[in-house]
């Protein structure tokens, strides 16, 4: 009996913890699904005046069925391609909203100016910024976790 007392202490956080870990990868993993679709949807719709509505639609019919995290903020913006291939955040072409699609500040990089020509098509990336917040109490003295999910999508051509 007293083998009991001492293991089920130490059985219940194992147990715990590996609840909180589970769930914490299912909210990376769904939030990561959610940026891709979101690209993905940006890029089958080129430079479609509302673009930026239906990529934030689209995340928020992904996440909007969980409640394990908040989304904080989504952005849309353009990349360059350096001589590298490397992919980097063109400067002063971030569009910012929340989940329920209202802007956040202005929208610099309207859809109606993305380039879909064919073989010079803008690479576009969506970063969706979301909030983690322990569920089992175990780890509520680390705080909530505030985490991002980036995919980066070249736009289809729609002009040959």
């Amino acid at each position: 009996m007293t083998e009991f007392a001492l293991v089920v202490p130490v059985l219940l956080i194992l147990i715990m913890g590996v609840l909180d870990g589970a769930l914490l990868m299912f909210s990376v993993g769904t939030a990561r699904y959610a940026a891709a679709e979101g690209s993905r949807v940006a890029a089958t719709l080129g430079n479609v005046s509302n673009t930026d509505s239906q990529v934030v639609t689209t995340i928020r019919q992904t996440v909007g069925s969980t409640q394990l995290f908040t989304v904080e903020e989504i952005d849309i913006y353009k990349l360059n391609q350096q001589a590298n291939g490397t992919l980097t955040v063109a400067p002063g072409t971030i569009n910012s909203y929340n989940l329920d699609g209202t802007p956040i500040g202005s929208t610099p990089w309207p859809s109606s100016s993305r380039d879909v020509k064919n073989g010079e098509s803008d690479f576009l990336g969506v970063t969706i910024y979301y909030r983690y917040n322990w569920k089992t109490g175990l780890f509520l003295f680390a705080g909530p976790l505030d985490l991002n999910q980036s995919f980066a999508i070249r736009l289809e051509p729609q002009t040959y």
